[in-house]
């Protein structure tokens, strides 16, 4: 019985031992296995860091060409921008010198314009005055004799007879009455005579205004400048409207004279004459 039961345990422990011997060969295996990983592992490490550093280097000498190109495009960028300036600030200057020199030669032809047409016009006006006081002075002198007439004969009436020289006086007063309408009817005559070479005169100026502004296509402003006068051809109209109110709404024609040395503007609108200070 003994026997027996020690041939079954020896089988048992061979068993066991050769388990024991596969687990250990197992374990070893995998202890290797693990040892080659780790080696693996950080060979691998290696490697990646090596190709972050590349790649960052390459980031940086990308980032720099990319900056250094940047920094040269602005240059030159700076440097047409620049040049661009100058060209333009030298055709400026170039466009505003033609245009002071023109506006100084449009000055100076309106003002050449605007003086002869001045001296035409009170010239006209004068001539026309020295008329009217020559006309009238004769007017006066007729009615002084007239009356010088009528007085002697009164006066011999007078002491011939009493109540002849009552019917004289009133012949006298009629004659009187009569002279006086002539002189009103000869005034009338010679202030419309003025006013027809206004006119004229007036016309004559609107029409060498016109031929002077047909002359120059650029649009021109007219300055009267006489010593401290400084007046625009916009301001004569505005004070015109303001002297004739509204009867300048319905005017078919208007015509200015100015005369800077008296200080005043003449006009004739529609045949009715007046003036207002320059």
């Amino acid at each position: 019985m003994a026997e027996e039961s020690s041939t079954q345990v020896r089988p048992t422990a061979t068993i066991k031992s050769i388990v024991k011997a596969a687990v250990i060969e197992q374990s070893e295996k995998a202890a290797a296995l693990a040892k080659d990983a780790e080696a693996k592992k950080q060979e691998v490490g290696v490697k990646v860091v090596e190709v972050k550093n590349i790649a960052a280097k390459k980031a940086e000498d990308v980032k720099d060409a990319a900056v250094k190109k940047v920094e040269t495009a602005k240059k030159d960028t700076e440097k047409k921008a620049e040049k661009a300036k100058k060209t333009v600030a030298k055709t400026a200057k170039k466009v505003e010198k033609a245009a002071d020199k023109k506006v100084k030669e449009v000055k100076k032809e309106a003002a050449k314009t605007a003086k002869k047409v001045t001296k035409d016009t009170t010239k006209k006006a004068a001539a026309a005055k020295k008329t009217v006081a020559k006309k009238a002075e004769t007017a006066k002198k007729d009615v002084k004799k007239v009356e010088k007439t009528v007085a002697k004969k009164a006066e011999a009436t007078k002491k011939t007879v009493e109540k002849k020289a009552a019917v004289a006086k009133k012949t006298v007063e009629k004659k009187a009455t009569v002279a006086k309408k002539t002189v009103a009817k000869k005034a009338e005559t010679a202030k419309k005579t003025v006013a027809k070479k206004a006119s004229v005169a007036a016309k004559t100026v609107a029409k060498k205004v016109a031929d002077v502004k047909a002359a120059n296509e650029p649009k021109v402003k007219l300055v009267l400048q006489y010593r401290d006068y400084d007046v625009e051809q916009s301001v004569l109209l505005k004070n015109a409207k303001a002297s004739l109110g509204k009867k300048y709404d319905e005017l078919k024609k208007l015509d200015l004279y100015v005369k800077p040395e008296e200080g005043r503007v003449y006009y004739v609108a529609d045949e009715q004459l007046g003036s207002f200070d320059l």
